[in-house]
């Protein structure tokens, strides 16, 4: 596999975690409570430093995660030493049909090439009936045409439509100095492309969670595997 993204800033993302605390927190609260408490098989998927594969491991999953970078896996595995980390694709996921009993995924869809394949694999690794939470930044608002302002309202940029890998250089949405200026580029999909990716799973669940702004900058979805 080439160099991912992630490599060589894995220490400062978890800085940037720790730093934007209660911002993660309802994410995980929201994962918590969407995927509920489990005692078979779940995949993480994109589990990047663990800070979310920890939230499932405290409801009884026995977890695996796997991300592509061998840096963000470093700190995954400080963090959780009793955890399964692999290294590899999540669009061409090193499981067989039907081996999980749930999974999730958290803020992929910013950062993975190919999000609706990596769905789509998640759904074949997934026996049938099996949960899967997605928890991420809500594409409407928040993105590399979503430029947000001190006020915390976005202002919106032409550009929306255009989905796939934007150079934060030339994206409205990257805030100076902020975390995808250092990362260098981010993934786009609208909400259509977003949603459409979950084909083939039966939603559950929606919403928009509440973090005290006015738009709603995080989006999470129960679904369920056929």
């Amino acid at each position: 596999m080439p160099r991912a993204t992630y490599d060589g800033l894995a220490d400062a993302y978890d800085s940037f975690v720790d730093e934007f605390g209660p911002y993660y927190l309802v994410a995980k609260e929201a994962l918590r409570r969407l995927l509920g408490p489990g005692h078979g098989d779940c995949l993480d998927l994109g589990c990047g430093g663990g800070h979310f594969t920890l939230v499932a491991a405290e409801l009884g999953w026995t977890v695996t995660g796997i991300d592509a970078s061998d840096d963000q896996l470093r700190l995954a595995r400080q963090r959780l030493p009793a955890v399964e980390f692999i290294r590899g694709d999540a669009a061409k996921l090193p499981f067989a049909d039907g081996s999980f009993d749930g999974a999730f995924s958290t803020f992929t869809h910013t950062d993975f090439d190919d999000f609706a394949g990596a769905v789509q694999e998640a759904r074949r690794v997934l026996k049938p009936g099996a949960p899967f939470v997605y928890v991420g930044n809500h594409p409407c608002f928040i993105g590399p045409t979503q430029e947000l302002l001190e006020s915390g309202l976005p202002r919106l940029h032409p550009g929306y439509r255009r989905a796939g890998r934007w150079s934060a250089a030339d994206a409205p949405g990257t805030t100076p100095g902020g975390w995808r200026a250092r990362l260098g580029s981010f993934v786009h999909l609208p909400l259509a492309q977003f949603v459409n990716a979950f084909a083939g799973f039966t939603i559950e669940q929606f919403e928009e969670l509440e973090d005290g702004r006015e738009y709603p900058s995080t989006i999470a979805f129960r679904l369920r595997s056929p």
